[in-house]
């Protein structure tokens, strides 16, 4: 293979290639190009997104494999300037429908005292202690004094403020603890409890009962922490951690946005581009080759696909010492299950009293995980390789904020089951998947018991097939657990965690990169500030140079 300056769409060679058109990808193309740089974006896949793209899983429905933008930072929103480029947002009230035991709802919304009143319900004074949890976590978050938006703190970094014993008994509750003793520590009712549970298990293969799982309640107060914000709308601050809203024609939209907005600065992106090299010559990155073998020269790469793979992709050449192994042999153990179904109506819960309330609620997100012991049952299943009986789902009608993704009159109803093993005990997913998805559809039926009349069609999505199609390794969607042993200067893992590599040039991004976090965009951000800070000390280096010689 003969190396060589290669044109790019007759095009001088670009400063910077981004590997993968994901979210993460985008972001941090975009804040490069905005700085003047020549960026030209490689996605192997014919569309950009990665999860946030969008997918026509049957003729005439679509939606993503991410159902909603509740973690999609405000600061990245303005700064990439989305809304001038199309995005905007519905905001339904509520914006959540949780099912509780006894064909009880819990319904989230806008309004403080709505909600309060529906916690009191559970137990005298219970509105004041989930409170008074959520301020106990953000005092914590406001006394670390880290930020999101710059390279992951080191231990030493992380804890120095915490000189008070309550500070290190928090460090300690939130880190090392469960989700279900610090709820338990504060005399949450067990509905309460099962509203916060699912937030708490997200980040990984965990149950309630894991040590570190309040650490994934720590994220939207660190945000708060990292950016203060007087803003009359903040979705931060909503009820039951908040609601960014929807995007007007689905979560494909985030993705159009930043694509205008990248193409209007001067980037170029190409699909269906996928890199099988990342060369390196002399010891630092100097571009890539794709798999059709053409070699595109760049002083700067950044790679924002799972680190993981990334180092699959790397140069025999380089020299990353014991960090490469450590990487190769990295454990994924994602969970990723998803079923699209399409309906001929609307989806409506049978504790809706009349057609404006079915409607209101079906507008709703919603999760299917009534109490803590349906997780930690869900959870269980899933380590011994079983399908559950009791799936978790996180779930959404998008083509009720969207109709355009859906024929009219129909609906598109988009699930994400958490607890679905990559490695079957017994069996194949080939074999598995629609029984797996008819239990999603009766357990979803449970509380919408018209659902199941109304399906004329579905398509799953399996943990092999995430894996294959979406690039998703072990079907883990963060590119890694984000809990608290995976976190911080662990993320991806201690000596990648500054978003550089040993390879100069070579960057990471993407959400196996600090600080993970779904659909944020927080990764994309710090590699391209990475970036911009090492060639501003280049440049300098290279000034004074100039100044002595």
């Amino acid at each position: 293979m003969k190396p060589g300056p290669t044109s790019v769409s007759g095009r001088k060679r670009p400063d910077v290639i981004v590997v993968g058109g994901g979210h993460n990808g985008l972001v941090a193309a975009c804040y490069l190009a905005a700085a003047g740089l020549k960026v030209l974006v490689l996605e192997a896949t014919d569309r950009l997104g990665g999860p946030v793209a969008t997918v026509e899983f049957m003729p005439g429905y679509f939606s993503t494999i991410s159902n909603s933008p509740g973690s999609l930072e405000p600061k990245i929103v303005e700064d990439l300037g989305l809304e001038r480029f199309g995005l905007r947002f519905v905001r339904p009230d509520p914006t959540l429908v949780h099912p509780l035991e006894d064909g009880r709802l819990y319904v989230g919304w806008r309004d403080p005292a709505r909600n309060n009143a529906q916690l009191d319900a559970f137990a005298p004074g219970e509105a004041a202690r989930y409170q008074a949890l959520f301020k106990y976590i953000q005092d914590f978050a406001d006394r670390l004094g880290i930020s999101l938006f710059e390279p992951p703190p080191s231990l030493q970094h992380l804890v120095r403020n915490l000189t008070r014993l309550e500070d290190q008994e928090a460090f300690s509750r939130i880190l090392f603890g469960s989700a279900r003793d610090l709820m338990d520590e504060f005399g949450l009712a067990p509905e309460t409890q099962a509203l916060i549970g699912p937030l708490a298990v997200v980040g990984g293969q965990v149950s309630p009962s894991t040590p570190g799982t309040p650490f994934n309640l720590l994220m939207r107060p660190l945000s708060l922490a990292s950016i203060k914000s007087d803003a009359e709308y903040d979705p931060r601050r909503m009820p039951l951690r908040g609601s960014t809203g929807l995007p007007v024609g689905g979560m494909g939209a985030i993705i159009a946005a930043m694509q205008s907005s990248l193409e209007q600065q001067g980037g170029e992106i190409r699909t269906g581009e996928r890199v099988d090299l990342l060369r390196v010559r002399d010891g630092r990155i100097s571009g890539v080759v794709t798999a059709d073998g053409e070699e595109i020269d760049a002083p700067l790469v950044i790679s924002a696909i799972n680190p993981r793979t990334t180092v699959g992709l790397l140069d025999d050449s380089a020299d990353w010492g014991p960090l490469r192994g450590k990487l190769e042999r990295k454990q994924m153990r994602g969970r990723a299950f998803k079923v699209v179904l399409a309906l001929d109506g609307m989806p409506r819960y049978a504790a809706a009293a009349d057609d404006a309330e079915a409607k209101r609620l079906a507008t709703a997100q919603f999760r299917i995980a009534p109490s803590l012991d349906y997780l930690e049952e869900g959870h269980t299943d899933m380590l011994l390789g079983r399908l559950s009986e009791k799936p978790v789902i996180w779930g959404l009608c998008p083509s009720m904020t969207s109709p355009m993704l859906a024929p009219e009159g129909r609906h598109v109803l988009s699930m994400n089951i958490g607890n679905a093993p990559y490695r079957l005990k017994q069996g194949t997913w080939d074999e598995q998947r629609d029984v797996l998805a008819r239990r999603a559809i009766a357990a979803l039926a449970e509380w919408m018991p018209n659902v199941p009349d109304l399906v004329s069609d579905y398509r799953c999505i399996d943990p092999v097939e995430f894996e294959r199609r979406y690039g998703l390794v072990e079907a883990n969607i963060t590119h890694g657990d984000t809990m608290p042993w995976n976190s911080f200067w662990m993320r991806p893992m201690a000596g990648l965690h500054a978003y550089r590599t040993p390879t100069p040039g070579l960057y990471l991004s993407g959400n196996g990169t600090w600080p993970g976090n779904y659909v944020s965009g927080i990764a994309g951000h710090n590699t391209a500030q990475a970036v911009l800070q090492d060639l501003r000390a280049e440049g300098s280096r290279l000034a004074a140079q100039f100044s002595e010689s």
